[in-house]
């Protein structure tokens, strides 16, 4: 069964907060999962060009695939954004309808039998949808700001672009002036990884810098902002602080971490990226992931890790206690008393 007419409207207007952009031009392919007996929740999103649906439709099916293989999906609704001519009317308005049947065909195969696709053109307050399998099947769209996902706290960008300039560093002379002061410090977080009470408080002027990034605080302070990117940047300390309790934390240490890079240089810069790029991968927002690993150095292991997850469109779900094992095992470590020499 689809979802209701009024449950597709928010899960359209849902869209700019899960993707961090407004998409124009695109299929968007969302799955409602089964949840608790008689719930469900949303799941894996993948955002398509649209002329990449014409050209490979059957690729597409397979990477939406992908992400949702093992997952308990209940329906998938894809949503066309793309706008009409005002002087078409009927059946005929709604676009690409072809490439949207070899779409819906591709997905059956691979047992997605229950595909919902609507057409609409912005996703905006107001706006209008209709769907392709029942024309007399519409609704109009809530304002996308005030949507669960939005207030969640999740960047909406008007355009990629824009959450592109989100990486815009800080001045030149500025990130020039503290690289020196961020690579000394980043010498003395190596050695307090090998003594656990250092390791301690390190960690929590990190665990308290993340909370507080959770209410918009973010440092101001350069001596702050030098030791936290310091901490970041040393791997066990970074690997420590994967392990956050859920997406609101992520995003909080996510905008945290950037407004660190703004300050650095390379190869601190690139290292910071790294975790910008997982924490946005954990969380589900492949776009700012992808926009991060940009910024990272290909050859440090994760983020060439990261970028073949990207690549395989793996689900954060697949490898969320992957990475949360890792950190508690990294936390642990660093907390723990130092070997003895025996005599």
């Amino acid at each position: 069964m689809p979802l209701t007419p009024a449950s597709t409207s928010v899960v359209v207007a849902s869209i700019p907060a899960l993707l961090g952009f407004i998409p124009e031009d695109s299929l968007v392919l969302i799955a409602t999962l089964t949840k608790d007996p008689g719930s469900a929740s949303s799941g894996p999103l993948a955002r398509i060009d649209l002329a990449h649906l014409a050209h490979d439709p059957e690729g597409c099916a397979r990477h939406f695939n992908r992400q949702c293989a093992d997952l308990p999906v209940l329906c998938v609704t894809g949503v066309v954004v793309r706008s009409v001519d005002d002087d078409t009317a009927g059946d005929d308005a709604l676009p690409l309808r072809a490439d949207v049947d070899s779409g819906i065909a591709q997905l059956a195969k691979h047992g997605f039998a229950d595909v919902d696709v609507v057409s609409v053109p912005d996703i905006a307050e107001g706006a209008r949808w209709c769907s392709y399998r029942d024309t007399d099947r519409t609704g109009v769209l809530p304002d996308p700001a005030a949507t669960t996902a939005a207030a969640a706290g999740h960047t909406i960008a008007a355009r990629r672009d824009d959450l592109a300039a989100r990486f815009t560093p800080a001045p030149e002379p500025l990130r020039a002036r503290l690289r020196p002061r961020i690579a000394h410090a980043a010498e003395s977080a190596a050695i307090d990884e090998s003594w656990h009470l250092a390791a301690h408080v390190r960690l929590n002027r990190a665990d308290a810098a993340i909370r507080a990034a959770g209410h918009g605080k973010l440092p101001t302070d350069e001596a702050d902002v030098i030791d936290l990117a310091a901490t970041f940047a040393v791997p066990a300390f970074r690997d420590a602080l994967l392990a956050l309790p859920d997406h609101t934390a992520r995003l909080a240490a996510e905008n945290l971490v950037l407004h660190l890079w703004q300050h650095s240089r390379d190869p601190i810069a690139a290292q910071l990226a790294t975790i910008i790029a997982v924490y946005a991968y954990l969380r589900g927002d492949g776009t700012v992931a992808r926009i991060a690993l940009e910024h990272t150095d290909p050859e440090q292991p994760l983020a060439g890790l990261l970028s073949t997850v990207l690549a395989h469109a793996i689900a954060p779900s697949k490898v969320h206690h992957v990475f949360q094992k890792a950190s508690a095992d990294a936390r642990r470590t660093l907390l723990s008393e130092p070997a003895t020499d025996q005599a």
